[in-house]
């Protein structure tokens, strides 16, 4: 394949001349493309509000194309702050700058802003509720043979834990990948633990490994949860 950033650009030049602004994101903005990466392009415009996606190729490339037309791009922010899966933000932070203007600098700004705040801190009862969600999870999980309800099941107990860790701490979480990237940002340590827990299941068929994990993430915030819960 070409060069990333000059096909970006020319991408561009021919697609989008009188954008105000253009940048390329994702993985080739971040030095880590593959041979199945795609080029991650948002484009801003002046205008009334409005955005769309769309998915082309270019020069042998596949294109995701973001465009934001106004002050559109705001409300994806807010909700990806509100899901605290920033993926719009940081696509924006990382982003390298293929058309400057004022209207992307601001983007940008705004992008490291919210990713620098962080999500807003889970209450007591957000606390409790996935404590006593996970508990159980677990005990479902203990009381099945390894088949496939196990299985899955052991998929979700890992993603809620890694749920509940990041966002006790007040930290953003992900989707697929970007889950374990945000555990391993946080906590390289810790996400080892979840990992080598995945394969002990998996090889092994050893459940205790991810109860052990679940108990360790579990444990500063009052264990696992049955007795007393109570919702109304």
């Amino acid at each position: 394949m070409r060069d990333p950033l000059e096909t970006a650009k020319r991408f561009i030049e021919i697609n989008h001349p009188d954008c105000d602004g253009a940048m390329l994101a994702g993985s080739c903005a971040r030095g880590e493309s593959t041979a199945t990466s795609d080029l991650d392009i948002i484009i801003l415009y002046t205008g009334k509000d409005s955005a769309y996606r769309e998915s082309i190729f270019y020069e042998d490339w596949p294109v995701e194309v973001f465009v934001y037309t106004g002050d559109a791009y705001h409300e994806f922010f807010h909700n990806d702050a509100a899901r605290a899966i920033p993926s719009l933000p940081r696509m924006v932070s990382e982003a390298i700058v293929l058309k400057d203007s004022e209207a992307l600098l601001k983007m940008k700004e705004e992008a490291k802003r919210i990713l620098a705040q962080g999500p807003l801190a889970w209450n007591e009862r957000l606390i409790n509720h996935n404590r006593y969600m996970i508990s159980n999870l677990i005990d479902d999980f203990l009381d099945k043979e390894a088949d496939g309800e196990a299985y899955f099941l052991a998929n979700s107990i890992i993603h809620d834990i890694a749920v509940f860790t990041l966002r006790t701490n007040k930290h953003w979480i992900g989707s697929g990948k970007w889950m374990f990237r945000e555990l391993r940002n946080m906590d390289a340590a810790l996400a080892n633990q979840f990992e080598k827990s995945l394969v002990a299941f998996y090889q092994r068929h050893d459940k205790q490994a991810i109860v052990d994990l679940a108990e360790i993430c579990l444990q500063p915030y009052g264990g696992r949860l049955f007795d007393g819960y109570y919702v109304g």
